[in-house]
């Protein structure tokens, strides 16, 4: 413990606001993710119009995210991530105001895209400023602060409408209880702009010596190995997006379906969250043990079992475990992951990397969701659990499969393999 708090207190300052930003403004996003959904079937929009919803903001999350690579060498990382925070919030706010579909689902566009502009830059910030031998930390801890804000947010957005129904003498479960509640997330979400806006010395840093500055020697890479590994990150993450396009967007309304209340929505999603975070700072001494590859593997394929088994048993203690589990293993692998592909590329095109995966992620997202609403309005939930398994597996064992045999994995191996060397005792 004292060796991991130290190695926290080496992190830069900037890192260290980055952390802060993390926790305060996925708060906000934790409320909006556990209440909106709900607000909308409060005003007698459907799970189709939410798979709609969802599609059209991950469509232009996934349009600005192409995009991103090029943003990122042009003005920065910071930069991308102060205006997109802006954006985000402000549209999040006409999102909880309007009730015409149309009008939301416009919003949820520019809401999108916004979204890109904070979430995209994430790794390319920690590579930065961070050394090699910290991004795995630093990722894990930004990725762990996710599943903490992500379970406060939860929290807050679980009981505060049964507090506003208490003072207001609306019900629980109403357009007022809801809509406050969102008001609030997205108060939070605005203190997160405070650590953001500190960071003096990224504000005034001229990105383009920045980014100089910041280039790595690593090992030789042909341009054509480069776009081939890659092409297999990206489609790796696409594949991945299917299945989580056709469950994510609908856990909440699927646990209330089967008879949970808001506030055990909540408890539900804050125990997922609380678990996920401690588990996830295990990332960096896992990915030391056993490798990326190997890691990888176990944690990735670890909820597939459990969606597979929730299409035939959907009960609600399937349901949870299901749900603790994904999050737990999204929060323990893409640390790994994204400091296994920033090993693997050279510094150029990490962005662009970054940038086209999350580019095809959202868009896959965004067709499963729209295809699992109409899935789950005519017939249930069970075929979207059955994809989300298959297509996880798929995914894993593409990525394994390629990227076993890589110089980096190879160089990775012997590093392990190699005993440290004996140190003399005295007498």
């Amino acid at each position: 413990m004292h060796r991991f708090l130290g190695e926290i207190g080496r992190l830069s300052h900037e890192i260290r606001l980055y952390l802060l930003y993390t926790l305060l403004v996925n708060i906000g996003i934790g409320v909006f993710v556990l209440i909106y959904n709900l607000y909308l079937v409060q005003i007698s929009l459907k799970e189709d119009f939410i798979g709609q919803l969802n599609a059209v903001q991950t469509v232009a999350m996934g349009v600005a995210a192409l995009l991103m690579g090029i943003a990122i060498n042009r003005y920065g990382t910071w930069r991308c991530t102060i205006y997109g925070t802006i954006l985000f919030l402000g549209s999040t706010i006409a999102l909880v105001c309007l009730h015409d579909p149309t009008s939301i689902l416009v919003t949820s566009a520019l809401n999108g895209a916004a979204l890109a502009f904070m979430t995209v830059p994430t790794m390319p910030f920690i590579v930065e400023w961070t050394t090699p031998e910290a991004r795995t930390l630093a990722a894990a801890l930004t990725f762990s602060i996710y599943s903490v804000s992500s379970t406060i947010g939860s929290l807050i957005g679980g009981w505060t409408p049964r507090l506003v129904a208490m003072f207001a003498g609306t019900p629980v479960e109403s357009v007022m209880s809801y809509r406050t509640t969102l008001l609030i997330g997205i108060a939070i979400g605005f203190f997160g702009l405070i650590p953001l806006w500190s960071m003096r010395r990224i504000r005034n840093h001229d990105q383009a010596d920045l980014a100089q500055s910041a280039v790595l020697v690593e090992l030789p890479t042909a341009t054509r190995r480069v776009r081939r590994d890659m092409s297999v990150f990206v489609l790796v993450g696409l594949i991945m997006s299917l299945g989580s396009g056709a469950v994510v967007p609908f856990v909440n309304v699927f646990l209330e379906s089967l008879g949970s209340n808001p506030d055990q929505i909540g408890i539900i999603f804050s125990i997922a969250g609380v678990i996920a975070a401690v588990t996830s700072l295990l990332a960096p001494a896992i990915y030391r043990k056993y490798g990326a590859l190997i890691s990888s593997f176990f944690i990735r394929l670890m909820s597939a079992p459990l969606y597979l088994a929730l299409a035939f048993v959907p009960g609600t203690g399937v349901a949870i475990a299901a749900q603790v589990v994904r999050t737990t293993s999204i929060n323990m692998a893409w640390p790994i992951d994204s400091s296994f592909i920033s090993d693997v590329l050279p510094p150029r095109a990490r962005a662009n990397a970054f940038s086209l995966r999350s580019g095809a992620w959202n868009l896959g997202y965004a067709l499963a969701s729209v295809l699992a609403g109409e899935v789950i309005v005519a017939d249930g939930y069970r075929l979207t659990f059955i994809v989300y398994g298959v297509t996880m597996a798929i995914a894993t064992l593409t990525y394994v499969a390629y990227f076993w045999g890589h110089p980096v994995h190879r160089k990775h191996r012997a590093g392990r393999a190699t005993p440290p060397p004996v140190q003399a005792t005295a007498g």
